[in-house]
């Protein structure tokens, strides 16, 4: 990893407060919502009703997923123990995915400094490395399952040459980016990105880890809305799209609540659903996600618990 100067700026507190008032109100608001629309107990156990077999298939799906970020994190912060890495990644989820307003990201910088004494300021850069890795490979696979009763095994082949020319695309984009002025406290940045670009054992490494994740997490998404639902699994991912390309957002509340429906329910109506059969779905894979987070942020904790004891 590049050498960089620390910077160890963080929210203020009162920023940190509001942000968990506001997000405590879209959770009580969204959960509202939902009641009114929906009957709510039988939507959220209709997940668990589902046969035995579904139920494993999805766990080792999510469980794939989950795992394949943890190694990521560990090409990602060489300094840390495969165990480290894999406590760090299943807790700095957990808490993405439980925490208002992006909040919860902070914990991968803050604890890989904690962890492997790395600076704060390359923590977040990295950070923002993995988030454009998982952009693109997000887009890319649900594009490619949207269009593929359309386009047949074109699609598959246009995923094929995203999974294999992405690196080779970013590895040649990011150093022109060294002709454009930036603010020098961008500078540091920049030349963090442009070290991971110009590694390319250590980029296809990431990338592998970062589209296998993917795939795991969109295939389970995919065969729990198909089963509870019984559409194809094409019509089910604009859904899944919606849902999580609004965990990109700054606005949501505890647990990721409110954006998450939202955009369940956009993705639903864009794809010819209805806005309450996106809402029920969405609630649906909520539970899923939430589910899985609880399971592996126990784990996560108990896998830094050795160091949390003995410092």
């Amino acid at each position: 990893m590049a050498l960089l100067k620390e910077n160890n700026s963080l929210p203020n507190k009162r920023a940190i407060y509001w942000k968990l008032a506001l997000g405590s109100a879209i959770l009580i608001a969204t959960i509202w919502f939902a009641a009114e629309l929906l009957d709510l107990t039988s939507t959220v156990m209709a997940v668990w009703t589902l046969p035995s077999q579904t139920l494993i298939v999805l766990f080792l799906l999510g469980s794939a997923s989950w795992l394949l970020r943890g190694l990521r994190a560990w090409v990602l912060f060489e300094q840390l123990s495969l165990t480290d890495a894999l406590g760090m990644s299943f807790l700095h989820n957990m808490a993405n995915n439980l925490a208002p307003m992006r909040l919860g990201e902070l914990a991968l910088p803050i604890m890989a400094r904690w962890l492997g004494r790395i600076e704060f300021s390359i923590g977040l850069t990295s950070l923002v490395w993995i988030r454009m890795l998982d952009f693109v490979s997000l887009i890319g696979i649900a594009a490619s399952i949207l269009l593929l009763p359309i386009f047949g095994f074109v699609m598959l082949a246009i995923l094929a040459a995203l999974i294999f020319l992405t690196p080779l695309l970013i590895s040649w984009i990011l150093p022109k980016t060294q002709r454009l002025r930036l603010p020098r406290v961008l500078h540091q940045a920049r030349a963090q990105l442009l070290f991971e670009a110009t590694q390319p054992a250590r980029l296809h490494r990431l990338w592998r880890l970062t589209i296998l994740a993917w795939l795991c997490k969109l295939v389970s998404m995919a065969v729990l809305l198909a089963a509870l639902s019984g559409m194809p699994i094409a019509e089910v991912m604009a859904t899944i799209l919606g849902a999580e390309l609004s965990s990109i957002l700054p606005i949501h509340g505890l647990a990721g609540a409110g954006s998450y429906q939202a955009g369940g329910m956009l993705g639903a109506t864009l794809s010819g659903q209805t806005a309450i059969t996106g809402l029920e779905l969405a609630v649906q894979l909520h539970v899923y996600v939430l589910s899985l987070t609880a399971v592996f942020g126990i784990l996560g904790a108990l896998l830094l618990m050795k160091r949390t004891l003995h410092g």
